[in-house]
């Protein structure tokens, strides 16, 4: 009987461990530059309130006054809600400041930090106190 829970055992780490890198690696932030704080001023174009993260993707007129989309993600919808978030914070159209640590490559992604509108109103803001 211990033999053969023994084998049990093993076979699971055998089959589990190989991919015990592939779950943490989902949460990595190595490819954004963490050192570094953009502010984009935008339209919000959606705001998808899902897990395992929320997502909003904006419309933000470059120096050349080319649109380009971008999208950031924040933390799951149960974390949001804690900073004061929810499903209705954000609406397609509404003018926004949303700072983010940028993408390591040139593709207009980031996470996430700060949300204002345009007003002044913090909607999020995961490094200040709520």
């Amino acid at each position: 009987m211990r033999f053969e829970r023994f084998v049990t055992i093993a076979i699971i780490g055998l089959v589990v461990l190989p991919f015990s890198g592939t779950l943490w690696a989902h949460h990595s932030v190595a490819g954004y530059d963490t050192q570094k704080v953009v502010t984009l001023h935008g339209v919000i174009k959606e705001f998808n309130w899902r897990n395992p993260h929320v997502y909003v993707v904006w419309d933000v007129k470059d120096e050349s006054g080319k649109t380009v989309e971008w999208a950031g993600e924040l933390s799951s919808p149960t974390t949001m809600m804690q900073l004061g978030m929810n499903r209705n914070s954000l609406k397609p159209g509404d003018e926004v400041l949303i700072s983010v640590h940028p993408s390591r490559t040139t593709n207009p992604l980031g996470v996430i930090q700060k949300i204002a509108m345009v007003d002044g109103k913090i909607v999020v803001d995961k490094v200040a106190p709520q």
